[in-house]
């Protein structure tokens, strides 16, 4: 049974505490750092899920579409702090207490299974992403970073200094590899301005190690 099907053959007792709520685009539905209590499904519209660098920048982590959920980590641990969540398009969620999701989950084994399932997959999706990231050179880190800050559309914000703390590199290692980038014809930087060449090409780089 698929996740929609779940979420529409919840529990009347359950049901009925369901919180409906719209977000537009480029809003927040979660803030980062924050302690949470509910379980959050997306019904429809895509949200991005990002972190926060120490400069206040924003990296991109994942994308979910509709049918998804997120927040559940938290519930289930309380020292654990958000991530911010932000809607990509126009999207709705329904916000459930995890008082009630721990109801839910006494209630219908199926949705008891689909949590589990969510709490596996991102605990080895955090893993590998974490084992995949200690290996990158400092040009690699450079290339995904700037492929995030892309994607979340604020690359023309993005500084040497703000790249040289995400990727953990000084500016000398950091300037050595930018221009490696750029003789690949990877990226550009103008202007104190970077861009990116060829997306496909970056895209084609970045698919060898994530």
């Amino acid at each position: 049974m698929d996740f929609q099907a779940i979420v529409n053959d919840a529990p009347a007792p359950i049901k009925k505490e369901f919180i409906y709520r719209k977000h537009t685009k480029g809003s927040p539905i979660i803030h980062p750092h924050e302690q949470n209590n509910y379980l959050y499904i997306l019904t429809t519209g895509t949200a991005e899920v990002y972190r926060q660098s120490y400069e206040g920048a924003m990296l991109s982590l994942y994308i979910y579409d509709a049918y998804s959920c997120f927040g559940e980590i938290e519930i289930f641990n309380e020292k654990m702090k958000t991530l911010g969540v932000i809607a990509k398009q126009n999207c709705e969620t329904i916000a459930i207490h995890k008082t009630k999701v721990y109801e839910w989950m006494k209630i219908d084994f199926n949705f008891n299974v689909y949590i589990v399932k969510q709490l596996a997959s991102k605990l080895t999706l955090s893993s590998d992403t974490t084992a995949k990231l200690s290996l990158l050179t400092v040009k690699d880190r450079i290339l995904l970073s700037i492929h995030n800050h892309y994607k979340i559309g604020d690359l023309d914000h993005l500084t040497k200094q703000i790249l040289s703390s995400e990727v953990c590199a000084p500016i000398r290692s950091l300037n050595r590899s930018i221009s490696q980038c750029i003789n690949e014809g990877l990226i550009h930087y103008k202007n104190k301005k970077f861009s990116i060449h060829s997306l496909e090409e970056l895209e084609k780089h970045l698919n060898h190690f994530l």
